[in-house]
């Protein structure tokens, strides 16, 4: 359970001037480390992700060793001043025990509670940042069997300014406490630059225990693809068990 410390499970700082850490959806054509100590947030490498006109940036995927209650992620991304449109940024999935890719390729599916979940953050560089979430009570679409991801059900906050400014290195964070199957007590929030903008509690993402957080990842989702080609950049990915206590390690 969070304790305001956590345990860390995974960091990314792309200095090894490789993306060997990933477990899935590696790709030359859009993934690339960038060397550049005056442009990386810190150290000397970045990853530069590319979107081709009409497509999205795909995605890097890295699961986790076993399944959690409980997941925190953090990471720093900057747009430049040309991005046009929104896009997906960081998701904590959570799949079956026995099939650690249930929640993947999941898109217009609405949750049972026992397949599968997914809590995403969606951001546009002047904003908002908000929540994406597949969960199990979530609204059908009109033909009542097609979900797509929520920003919140009424019962969520989020506190402006809900914004990323480009050419700039942002801190965005992601916390996420599963409910305890049969209650409605699970809970998510975000970070931006170590101020909390939003808030979602009350609610389930599970019926059985055989959903846990089992992966993170860096999802660069376009619906209809990018208007044009253009690229955003990440930097030093962090996954815990909890927030560290007082934001962020150094």
């Amino acid at each position: 359970m969070p304790n305001g410390r956590g345990e860390a499970l995974f960091a990314e700082d792309f200095e090894t001037g490789t993306l060997a850490a990933w477990s899935d959806g590696i790709d030359p054509t859009r993934h690339r480390i960038v060397t550049d100590p005056k442009s990386a947030q810190s150290g000397s490498r970045y990853l530069s992700v590319i979107y081709p006109a009409g497509k999205d940036g795909g995605w890097l995927t890295r699961f986790l060793p076993s399944g959690f209650d409980a997941l925190y992620v953090s990471a720093y991304v900057r747009f430049p001043a040309r991005w046009i449109g929104g896009t997906k940024l960081i998701a904590l999935a959570g799949s079956r025990a026995d099939d650690r890719w249930s929640a993947f390729g999941r898109a217009g599916v609405c949750p049972t509670g026992a397949d599968f979940f997914n809590a995403m953050l969606v951001t546009e560089p002047r904003g908002p940042v908000r929540f994406y979430t597949y969960y199990p009570a979530m609204a059908r679409e009109p033909d009542g069997t097609t979900c797509w991801g929520r920003f919140g059900d009424a019962s969520e906050t989020y506190v402006p300014p809900l914004t990323l400014s480009p050419d700039v290195w942002h801190r965005v964070e992601l916390m996420v406490t599963l409910n305890t199957p049969g209650q409605r007590n699970a809970s998510q929030r975000f970070w931006i630059d170590g101020v909390q903008r939003g808030a979602w509690s009350g609610f389930s993402f599970r019926d059985s225990p055989i959903l846990r957080l089992n992966a993170v990842q860096l999802s660069f989702s376009v619906s209809g693809g990018a208007s044009q080609t253009q690229e955003l950049d990440m930097d030093n990915i962090e996954v815990r068990t909890d927030r560290p206590a007082g934001g962020p390690t150094p």
